[in-house]
């Protein structure tokens, strides 16, 4: 017995339309996949490149204040891991540890601790035998320099370092006072990683703060600030050390971050512990909160609350 199978198709369809249509079909659908396939390709290459930049990398041995190495570097963060490769043929490969951020450990299990003390240019890592300086900047052999102007109640400041050594000068320009629009230069230990402008007293009248990292392991931060005087001219602003203050320089190592908070200027930097070393403070963040004062001579940071976390 012999089985004839009928294929039924619509009217107006004859096989050959049929066979087409369905070979139409299976391209469309193999272009679509590929298509699809291609898209993924492309996206996953991009997010790969998206998060990897040229960048320059300043070595600094331990206990050093100037540069062992200048080189091109390669810097990429994914998912908290970072790996940062240099021209000199070192690899750093670096895991997030512990609950406290800024704190990771290399491929080597030595403990390494990160620092926002170049401000946007950048971030510092803290090893145990060295200090990698990493900066945005691709053009690595042109050091990157200051140069900012702030205006605020019609007085602005323009300031400009060219941060191109362990010691640099500073230069204040004002614009738009009654009496005195002298420039001031100041010898600074490292380099300008930021400023602000602000009215913490809410007098009226502005002051500039410019914040100074050291090279070197430790980081130690400053701070060069003036307030102006009724329009007419600028004084200092005294900011005590923290060396002066016998409570809360326990545990002090550097690393300082400064910051105008409301009405408020901040310091804060981490707390370390007896054992702890350069790159790995356990001890939690202490931060210091001032206030604005006139003083008997100049303007004054005022130490108003001590908080840690």
């Amino acid at each position: 017995m012999v089985f004839t199978w009928y294929l039924h198709l619509a009217p107006g369809y004859h096989v050959v339309d049929f066979v087409n249509e369905n070979i139409a079909m299976k391209i469309k659908i193999l272009y679509l996949t590929v298509s699809i396939m291609s898209f993924i390709a492309l996206s996953f290459a991009s997010e790969i490149n998206a998060d990897t930049v040229d960048a320059r990398c300043d070595i600094y041995l331990k206990g050093e204040d100037r540069a062992s190495a200048t080189i091109p570097c390669t810097f990429s963060q994914r998912q908290g891991y970072i790996n940062i490769v240099r021209s000199d043929g070192v690899s750093h490969e670096l895991e997030p540890t512990g609950t406290e951020p800024g704190n990771f450990s290399d491929q080597d299990g030595r403990p390494v601790y990160r620092q926002s003390g170049l401000g946007k240019d950048g971030l510092i890592f803290r090893f145990p035998d060295e200090s990698v300086f990493v900066y945005w900047d691709a053009v690595w052999g042109t050091p990157k320099g200051f140069d900012q102007t702030f205006e605020l109640q019609g007085i602005s400041f323009h300031v400009s370092s060219p941060n191109n050594s362990s010691i640099n000068t500073l230069t204040i320009q004002p614009s738009g006072l009654e009496i005195d629009n002298s420039s001031m230069e100041v010898e600074i230990d490292g380099t300008v990683t930021s400023a602000e402008i602000a009215d913490l007293d809410s007098n009226g009248w502005p002051e500039i703060y410019v914040y100074v990292n050291s090279a070197g392991s430790g980081g130690y931060g400053s701070l060069v600030a003036y307030a102006v005087n009724n329009g007419k001219s600028v004084s200092d602003i005294y900011l005590p050390p923290i060396s002066d203050d016998k409570v809360n320089s326990v545990g002090y190592m550097g690393h300082d971050e400064f910051a105008v908070v409301e009405s408020t200027f901040v310091q804060r930097f981490p707390i370390y512990l007896e054992n702890d070393t350069n790159a790995s403070p356990s001890g939690g963040i202490r931060q210091l909160q001032y206030k604005l004062t006139m003083g008997e001579a100049s303007w004054v940071l005022k130490l108003d609350r001590v908080v840690e976390y």
